[in-house]
């Protein structure tokens, strides 16, 4: 399966750690010490001047501009890790559906709620499952959150994260649908739940300290489901969850630091659904910016989420060699990728 587009949107807005924990009830002195600890000094933040709907249109206008004279999704998969009611102006997906000429031609529609931060590589296994079995051509995916409407309080997970919100879209295509020079090729696909933790938010405190105790334990199983070279080969691009967990992880493991990426982390915080695509985007545009003409390097996407759900997927280029004056991973509308 081929990744033909990939969009996202961070909200420009910007909350500070400590103003989170303070309105958690927490004191200053904690939110200095949760910040040094895991990285988090400020989470993204949506405003409340724009809908869901809103940001839904920029990811589908991004996606539109680099589908270029490809065939129109015929399926749209939305995906949110915390499921809540659409806002004032009402349901944001039949809108969409009926707004904008880019989904005109979608036949069916999936929801992906499953409260747990996993849920977008769950998409991409439907996804694929749907191209393979001949019910879909061209699968557009939207996915994200935003907390505007919850208490800055409803950010925080004590001993965990602070959420931010942020969102992005895919589009996916049968690889021999598209030209050999376009896109990123979708590889192998774990998926896993390890009931042990279907408690999910509800644990105790207890609980929630075995879970979070178990993080590198599920990653692990993950990876070496993916067969994962821990030794050399491929990036991780995770779910940022805190750095403690992942500079733990590679204590544990060995697996040298600069493997992992965790840039956007202290800037956005835990954006738990669209994390790993996140870095993805972030890990193309910089191969643009600074003119990197090298073969692009295997990525793992990894997310773990609540309820001992687990979730990764291997991706890499279409083609050997990818040139960068001009072509792209992404079509665009008769420009050079991103």
């Amino acid at each position: 399966m081929r990744l033909t587009a990939l969009a996202t949107y961070i909200p420009e807005g910007r909350i500070d750690a400590e103003e989170i924990i303070r309105d958690a009830g927490g004191s200053p002195s904690e939110a200095r010490v949760f910040e040094r600890l895991f990285g988090l000094a400020q989470v993204s933040s949506c405003s409340t001047k724009e809908t869901r709907y809103d940001q839904f249109a920029r990811i589908l206008e991004e996606l539109q501009a680099q589908s270029g004279d490809a065939p129109l999704p015929d399926t749209l998969i939305h995906v949110r890790g915390l499921p809540m009611r659409d806002g004032p102006s009402g349901a944001v997906l039949p809108r969409l559906r009926q707004e904008f000429g880019f989904l005109a031609k979608v036949q069916q529609k999936f929801d992906l709620d499953q409260t747990n931060c996993a849920g977008l590589i769950w998409a991409l296994e439907l996804a694929r499952t749907l191209i393979r079995a001949g019910r879909a051509r061209v699968v557009a995916v939207v996915a994200g959150d935003g907390h505007e409407r919850l208490r800055l309080a409803d950010r925080y997970v004590p001993g965990s994260t602070l959420m931010g919100d942020a969102f992005c879209g895919l589009l996916l295509m049968r690889d021999t649908d598209v030209a050999a020079d376009v896109g990123l090729h979708i590889g192998d696909i774990s998926l896993t739940c390890h009931p042990r933790f279907s408690f999910g938010y509800k644990g105790t405190t207890a609980q929630m300290g075995t879970f979070y105790a178990a993080h590198g334990e599920i990653v692990s199983k993950t990876l070496q489901d993916l067969g994962f070279d821990w030794d050399c080969g491929s990036t991780l691009l995770p779910h940022n969850v805190n750095r403690l967990a992942w500079h733990s992880f590679c204590a544990e493991t060995g697996l040298a630091a600069d493997r992992i990426r965790l840039g956007l982390l202290p800037d956005i915080g835990h954006c738990y659904t669209v994390d790993p695509f996140l870095l993805l985007k972030q890990e193309l545009d910089d191969r643009i910016r600074d003119r990197d003409s090298a073969p692009f390097t295997p990525v793992t996407l990894l997310s773990v989420g609540m309820g001992g759900y687990a979730a990764g997927c291997q991706v890499s280029a279409a083609r050997a060699v990818v040139s960068s004056s001009h072509s792209t991973y992404f079509q665009r509308s008769g420009t050079h990728a991103l």
